[in-house]
């Protein structure tokens, strides 16, 4: 399904190290836990309304081959963003650093449940990543927040070894559509009268290949210019290193 031709495009801003630590981005992803079931389920239907997915994601949280994601709006005590190894470094790749760390227990993570303004679920099959859901708190909308979990959806399939990304978008979402095309993914067909509320058609979107090496040089553009945009980022784990190409 993957869509050889390639359209991410470049970084619209250029790094600038004088300004990086004053930068500090207020939303991170991390994995979610069943702690996050009712905050998850909250959101889907802030976002969606009577259009919601009637699915319930202490269910889907639990099945093997799905993953939850959520963003979260505020950052640790101490300031700091750690790899799971608990190891903080410098440069590019520390900029999307874990908070999915072992020095995180689990009364930590259901107080940061009531902090969450978006999600992303995806279901791995065979060797394809599939987002079944993304959903952003209507008051969080514009600030970045879907941007970071497309990023978040992407590092995942990447650390799983898929070799793509598909999706399914109503037609007339031009802003998630567009958003989408930003991160490589492509129309690739359509699921006629998909949405049950309307009726509507929806578009299947798939990236390129991971292992398409200009589409992982503009995944890695794309990153660095969120960063470069948004200040430094929580993210469930560092995806720069598996983007990087080896001389």
């Amino acid at each position: 399904m993957a869509n050889p031709s390639i359209t991410v495009g470049t970084s619209e801003r250029t790094y600038d190290s004088t300004a990086r630590d004053a930068l500090v981005n207020p939303y991170g992803a991390r994995y979610a836990t069943i702690a996050d079931a009712d905050a998850i389920d909250q959101v889907v239907k802030e976002a969606f309304g009577a259009s919601a997915p009637k699915s319930s994601a202490a269910r889907d949280i639990k099945r093997a081959n799905t993953t939850y994601i959520v963003a979260t709006k505020g950052r640790g005590d101490n300031g700091s963003f750690e790899h799971s190894d608990g190891e903080v470094s410098g440069g590019w790749s520390s900029k999307f650093r874990s908070i999915f760390s072992s020095s995180i227990g689990n009364s930590e993570l259901e107080q940061s449940a009531s902090k969450i303004v978006g999600l992303v679920g995806i279901w791995t099959a065979v060797d394809q990543a599939h987002i079944v859901v993304i959903a952003t708190r209507p008051s969080e909308r514009g600030k970045g927040v879907g941007e970071l979990l497309l990023i978040a959806t992407i590092s995942e399939a990447v650390k799983t070894g898929a070799t793509n990304a598909t999706l399914e978008v109503r037609k007339s979402n031009l802003v998630a559509r567009s958003l989408y095309r930003k991160y490589g993914f492509a129309d690739v067909g359509v699921r006629h009268k998909y949405y049950h509320d309307n009726r509507e058609d929806a578009i299947i979107m798939s990236t390129p290949s991971f292992s398409n090496l200009d589409y992982r040089r503009s995944l890695k553009s794309r990153c660095l210019a969120y960063i470069a945009s948004r200040g430094e980022t929580e993210l469930q784990f560092d995806l720069i290193p598996r983007l990087t190409l080896s001389d």
